[in-house]
């Protein structure tokens, strides 16, 4: 049993969930600004090749319908989350450009000069957090693309949650 839920115990050792993000708004305004103001550069394409070469031969990962995906226009995905790899399997089996909201405490050196420059911004967990949502509807009216996991974080148990957190939509 998890001290924390008193459910089924954490898999494969996940560290504990972080649900609040001590440091200010302030010091994620320069992502959301180049989220909304920039496409993901270079880094993107170098990060998908380099897991899709990595999924397709580790996992024999393969996409399941990836055609229901519009072409253009806002898009919001949002899948399940359970690993780290989830957001590079959406990459991978996307022919569009995705944009990430992630927990902003992934926003730490040196990750953060990827997810800057792949187009991915924070939400500050544990907050109301008005600015990541301002963000995602700045790229939905540039016709982009989004992923936002549902579930608002990794499932530590391997199952699904029993509903989504609110604000998906």
């Amino acid at each position: 049993m998890s001290k924390r839920s008193g459910t089924v115990q954490d898999l494969a050792g996940m560290r504990d969930q972080v649900y609040e993000d001590p440091r200010p708004a302030a010091q994620f305004e320069r992502f959301h600004e180049r989220a909304r103001t920039r496409e993901p550069d270079w880094v993107y394409g170098v990060v998908r090749v380099l897991t899709t070469l990595y999924g397709a031969i580790a996992f024999r990962a393969r996409a399941v319908r990836p055609d229901r995906i519009p072409a253009t226009g806002p898009v919001i995905l949002a899948p399940n989350h359970f690993s780290f790899m989830d957001h590079f399997f959406v990459g991978m089996f996307t022919w569009r450009q995705v944009r990430f909201m992630a927990k902003s405490q992934l926003f730490r050196r040196p990750m953060q000069f990827v997810y800057t420059h792949g187009g991915v911004f924070p939400v500050r967990r544990g907050h109301k957090d008005e600015e990541a949502f301002i963000t995602a509807r700045t790229i939905l009216g540039q016709g982009g693309c989004i992923v936002m996991y549902c579930e608002g974080g990794r499932s530590r148990t391997g199952m699904l949650a029993s509903r989504a957190k609110p604000g998906i939509g």
